[in-house]
């Protein structure tokens, strides 16, 4: 019986970003700095998880280093804490994603200048720096992303929006064109997410600017996308004839306005005639070669229902790692730490403690990774009608 290998695509219904040019390589640290937008991606786990599931041949791991309300010129720290580059040394980083111009741009047109020279200086600096030790980090550029008018009473109005809206696209623009300027990467999710509130009845922010659960989902599949992953809730495969198809769960699980119960399956390049879809002895759904191509909705079943719970549990194992690593990184009293009392009282305790939060990072990195290889062998085999 022939093997087949189950591929996930994006399915959306806005336009699919342009592709990036960034590499991910095998053993790949890929570092988030930036803004809100950016350090608000690890309170639901969507987007890495969904690297993850969407690379696992690659064996990626990552760190959120972005910081709220930090801009290209403006990165205030506490005392001792260190800069920016102190830490994507301390990571390695390979690779950082930089999320900027959101703030900047209530600096309005007047602004625009500025943020296009700090932005690129910005770029040059760290596609210069070696942070793993051994080559230039390799960097893409991140859009902002628009803001979400809210009924009245909660969040923002349309008028002020609108407006707002316009300068986050200049600021977008601007951005764009000084990527290109300095060849980096721009992975442009502003027009994904402005057609997800668009489509969405539900709100996806949490006051018009800050995304919710659901609106992170959403820009996790545009930024995924972006990334050249395939993404997020249909199995697509590839068959002639019928086989063995290795099934892996969606890159990115339903969400909270999605349904846990229903899995999307595309097989393509079959053969003509009428197939059955088996996970044991149990027929999952029938149906011939053209309609399998378009895709079957496939719900209720406790085989579909455990599918996409084992892709919840993927990202619930990188909520766990990212909860650790934000108490490393970012530790309560850190004047203890790396401050003013770090000498004669901090040397003694926190050591060993940040030497054991480094370990238990590690190991729920590796735990992430293994379950993004997981899946199950379901069969196709053809029949009568």
């Amino acid at each position: 019986m022939k093997n087949l290998t189950a591929l996930l695509l994006l399915v959306v219904s806005a336009a699919a970003p342009a592709a990036s040019t960034l590499e991910l390589r095998s053993g790949d640290r890929i570092c988030l700095v930036g803004n809100t937008f950016a350090e608000r991606f690890q309170l639901f786990g969507y987007f890495e998880s969904g690297l993850l599931a969407a690379f696992p041949d690659l064996e990626l791991s990552v760190r959120n280093l972005a910081w709220s309300a930090d801009e290209t010129a403006l990165r205030p720290r506490p005392l001792d804490f260190g800069a920016v580059d102190r830490h994507l040394e301390a990571q390695g980083a390979d690779v950082v994603l930089l999320f900027y111009g959101a703030n900047e741009s209530f600096a309005g047109d007047e602004g625009l200048p500025g943020f296009r020279n700090n932005l690129g200086r910005l770029l040059r600096h760290v596609s210069k720096q070696h942070y793993n030790g051994s080559e230039p980090a390799r960097i893409a550029l991140v859009s902002p992303i628009p803001q979400q008018a809210l009924p009245s009473g909660h969040g923002l109005d349309a008028a002020p929006v609108e407006r707002r809206n316009v300068d986050l696209r200049a600021y977008a623009e601007a951005a764009e064109a000084v990527a290109a300027e300095n060849g980096v990467p721009f992975l442009d999710i502003f027009d994904g997410v402005a057609a997800a509130f668009a489509g969405e009845p539900a709100p996806l922010t949490i006051n018009g600017v800050h995304l919710n659960e659901a609106g992170y989902w959403h820009a996790a599949r545009a930024l995924l996308g972006a990334l050249g992953a395939s993404a997020p809730d249909t199995v697509v495969a590839s068959a002639e004839g019928g086989g063995e198809l290795e099934i892996r769960p969606p890159v990115l699980p339903p969400g909270p306005n999605g349904n846990p119960d229903r899995l999307r399956i595309s097989i393509r390049d079959l053969a003509p005639g009428y197939y059955a879809l088996r996970r044991g002895d149990q027929t999952l759904a029938s149906a011939s070669d053209g309609d399998w191509a378009k895709g079957l909705d496939i719900q209720a079943t406790p085989a579909i229902t455990a599918l996409v719970e084992a892709g919840d549990g993927l990202r619930r194992v990188v909520l766990r790692k990212s909860r650790l690593f934000f108490d490393r990184y970012r530790a309560v009293n850190g004047y203890y730490i790396y401050g003013g009392r770090k000498e004669p009282f901090g040397v003694h305790s926190f050591p060993p403690e940040m030497v054991r939060f480094d370990e238990l990072v590690g190991e729920l990195d590796d735990e992430a990774r293994d379950l993004a290889h997981s899946g199950e062998t379901w069969r196709l085999e053809r029949v009568d009608r």
